[in-house]
């Protein structure tokens, strides 16, 4: 069986009023993974500094970095 795991990190703990600050996506055949994708996404407001100190992720990663809508 073949499946996607789908990490999503934000700029908060609530859907509302928050934006998506990467996204990862991992293929797994059941064994092993088979596939990967990762970006950085620019979530069109400022990264509150404890989600920078949790993820790593700082607004000057994700100035250029494509947006989701």
């Amino acid at each position: 069986m073949t499946y996607a795991i789908v990490d999503i990190e934000t700029t908060g703990g609530f859907a509302s009023g928050n934006g998506i600050t990467e996204i990862a996506i991992y293929v797994h055949d059941g064994e092993r993974v088979v596939d990967e994708f990762h970006s950085l996404i620019n979530p069109n407001q400022k990264i509150p500094v404890y989600i920078t100190a949790l993820t790593g992720i700082s607004n000057a990663m994700v100035a250029s970095a494509p947006s989701f809508e």
